[in-house]
């Protein structure tokens, strides 16, 4: 009771602190400029946004999944790249219309329900998410480094050292992965391959949506503010993180020197491309999903 009652308090901390963050940047922001910026966007760039995330982006997140997924034992077949691509949109779908991460409670029902035990899937899970942090904070810190771009008061050269310090982790971790069997079938290193391919992939949905408002900058800008708004929704908050996202996207964006209305506008549009197609998706795969188990 206690503990449920401590989790309740802390989601509203949180969510009162990212409203907060959220006033502090829109104060003073033109609102009419946004507008015009997004009403002038240019379609072309979206289509091709919305292209990438839902292709490349979308498939090298399965494949750095199914690469730690393939090392677990598992009852019956492994899951086929289509079927986990449907899993992947509908955990997206509940991550995006409920709090608390819920999507990562779906990916771990559904899989257990095709026979993967609970306790490997959290495991595979945990680790994911630290493949995911390596490869993005390595990929931002040598784009930072290599343009000589520091943000937020941090080194740039600060990113790429911790994001080979969690690939050392990842290379030495031998008591999380000798269970999993990750570090013998190498499946860490392929599921960090991917993960690379992943954030590369986001990144140049990032750079086509600013792209689309006039905001031109260099693809190791768009990798940088990829890692900042990454390190920003680390925490659970808001469903989506609505206005989470946008807040990290123009604080970034507005130290790179680009306009607030166009900084602004690109970050919504990106959002958008986060949400709206793979929440469409995920909704339409949880009928299918139901009915492959039958």
């Amino acid at each position: 009771m206690i503990a449920a009652r401590v989790r309740k308090t802390a989601r509203i901390i949180l969510c009162v602190a990212a409203a907060g963050m959220v006033a502090f940047y829109l104060r003073r922001m033109p609102f009419a400029e946004i507008m015009r910026s997004l009403r002038s966007a240019q379609p072309l760039p979206l289509v091709f946004a919305a292209l990438v995330y839902l292709g490349p982006n979308t498939a090298a997140k399965v494949r750095r999944w199914a690469s730690l997924l393939a090392a677990l034992p598992r009852r019956g077949k492994g899951l086929g790249t289509f079927e986990l691509a449907r899993v992947l949109f509908a955990s997206q779908a509940a991550s995006n219309l409920l709090p608390a991460r819920a999507g990562e409670a779906v990916r771990i029902v559904e899989l257990h329900r095709r026979g993967y035990g609970t306790t490997g899937l959290v495991a595979a899970q945990l680790y994911e998410k630290v493949v995911e942090a390596a490869s993005l904070c390595l990929l931002g810190g040598i784009a930072a480094v290599l343009a000589g771009i520091a943000i937020f008061h941090v080194p740039a050269w600060m990113p790429a050292v911790a994001g080979s310090a969690l690939v050392l982790l990842l290379f030495g971790a031998t008591r999380l992965a000798r269970p999993l069997h990750f570090a013998r079938s190498a499946a860490w290193a392929h599921s960090f391959l991917w993960s690379c391919a992943a954030d590369l992939a986001d990144a140049a949905v990032l750079g086509l949506c600013l792209h689309a408002v006039g905001a031109d900058l260099a693809p190791g800008a768009w990798l940088v503010v990829l890692l900042a708004i990454n390190v920003a929704i680390l925490v659970p908050s808001t469903p989506g993180h609505v206005g989470v996202m946008e807040a990290a996207a123009l604080a970034a964006l507005l130290a790179l020197g680009v306009p607030a209305e166009r900084a602004l506008a690109g970050a919504v549009l990106y959002h958008a491309i986060q949400i709206v197609p793979g929440t469409a998706v995920g909704l339409l795969s949880l009928p299918r999903l139901r009915r492959s188990l039958a």
